[in-house]
């Protein structure tokens, strides 16, 4: 019987150094050997999880920006959920007059305006409660992205009528992310947290639980028969669709508490071992 089986990315499938193991690679191309159709759901951008495989030679399903984007493992994209262009104006104007950090997303490119990085230099200047080590390496995160683009003004994407995916704001301010996150928040719009100091916006239909279950119907393939394995928060939409539901020996204690059992950590290879007992043994 055929499987879906669904990994997140950052914290799960990669490492801490942002790569992924030849043990994570070798065992999903098992499982594709044993039928299993394999999705990495993730808050990044499918180009840059492209960026992420070059090295490993994997083809798989991409649900990309928490959900708003599919992708087949040929690079077509199957399942858009682009927000409505009106809402990231408003986004995108409100986040621009009060100088936050943040990211405009499409389907082949990721603009930041010109002053972008030293908004994330001033914050770290200023901010108190956040460690300075953590937040370099979430700064050389953002900005070591596939395919990011300084513009001068982010109306420049509007004029250019391209459909926005995702709007990630960066903050290490923990005030400024919760009032940006009352601020814009609505009831057509979806909000996560995919990392430290982010907050990731798409639109209201969009999640990794709705793509997965996009995505198995497409396949035919029954919700019994989806696994899924995750590390934080925005997993949870995808576990909750999953009939069996992995937690990674790093995730949150929430992530833990919603699923059936907890594998290694990401540092220990805990997705082999995941798909060693669910595929590979059967």
């Amino acid at each position: 019987m055929q499987k879906i089986v669904a990994i997140d990315l950052d914290g799960t499938f990669l490492n801490n150094n942002y790569t992924i193991s030849t043990i994570h690679a070798d065992a999903v191309k098992k499982a594709q050997e044993k039928g299993a159709q394999i999705v990495i759901a993730t808050g990044r951008a499918q180009f840059d999880v492209q960026r992420l495989f070059q090295n490993q030679d994997l083809s798989v399903w991409i649900i990309g920006a928490n959900g708003a984007t599919t992708y087949d493992p040929d690079g077509s994209l199957t399942l858009p959920l682009p927000l409505k262009s009106i809402y990231a104006k408003e986004i995108t104007r409100w986040l621009a007059e009060e100088n936050y950090y943040f990211e405009i997303v499409t389907d082949k490119e990721i603009f930041i305006t010109s002053n972008a990085k030293q908004l994330l230099e001033d914050e770290m200047d200023i901010v108190q409660q956040a460690d300075q080590e953590e937040m370099r390496n979430a700064k050389e995160r953002q900005l070591g992205q596939a395919n990011i683009k300084e513009i001068d003004d982010y109306m420049q994407v509007f004029q250019e009528e391209k459909n926005i995916y995702k709007i990630t704001i960066v903050s290490f301010d923990e005030e400024r992310r919760r009032v940006a996150a009352d601020t814009l928040g609505k009831n057509d719009l979806n909000l996560y947290s995919s990392a430290d100091f982010n907050l990731e916006i798409v639109a209201g239909q969009a999640s990794k639980g709705y793509a997965l279950k996009k995505l198995a119907k497409k396949l035919d393939i029954k919700t019994e028969d989806i696994i899924a394995v995750g590390d934080s928060m925005n997993d949870l939409p995808m576990l909750e669709v999953a009939g069996t539901k992995v937690a990674m020996g790093n995730a949150t204690d929430e992530v833990k508490e919603a699923c059936d059992y907890t594998t290694e950590t990401n540092e220990e290879n805990g997705v082999a071992t995941m798909l060693e007992r669910e595929i590979l043994q059967n």
